[in-house]
């Protein structure tokens, strides 16, 4: 996994890095799991206990469309979306979600690129259309 690290001393400066370690443990604290990394240092700005931001990224061999997540219902045990195709057609659809990262999900099956999802209170025309 590479990952962007950037520090609120340096918001301008992005170091890039990779997870060295990533501990199975929670904190009960900050309800966190910790991860070690490795980051060049080079021009030693880097300091310990540095506030920064780390986005973590890893490629998987597969191709997905990604849906904003709120665009994602789930209901009857099942994830749904709300396939706009014009003002007087919108399709409930039924997907699977392979996963979940931060407000993105990514369908593994159920929808086709290009297709509109509403992505703003959804869940509104998905009661309306489905009660």
């Amino acid at each position: 996994m590479g990952l962007d690290v950037v520090t609120i001393s340096f918001p301008d400066d992005i170091y890039k890095g990779k997870v060295d370690k990533i501990f199975n443990t929670i904190d009960p604290e900050t309800k966190a799991m910790k991860i070690r990394v490795k980051i060049p240092n080079a021009d030693l700005k880097l300091k310990p206990d540095m506030e920064a931001t780390v986005t973590l990224r890893f490629n998987e061999d597969k191709k997905m469309i990604a849906v904003p997540s709120a665009s994602v219902i789930f209901d009857k045990s099942k994830y749904w979306v709300m396939v706009f195709k014009n003002r007087n057609n919108i399709e409930t659809r039924r997907v699977e979600v392979y996963r979940q990262v931060g407000d993105t999900s990514y369908i593994s099956s159920g929808l086709s690129p290009n297709e509109k999802v509403i992505s703003k209170n959804g869940i509104f025309i998905y009661d309306e259309l489905n009660d």
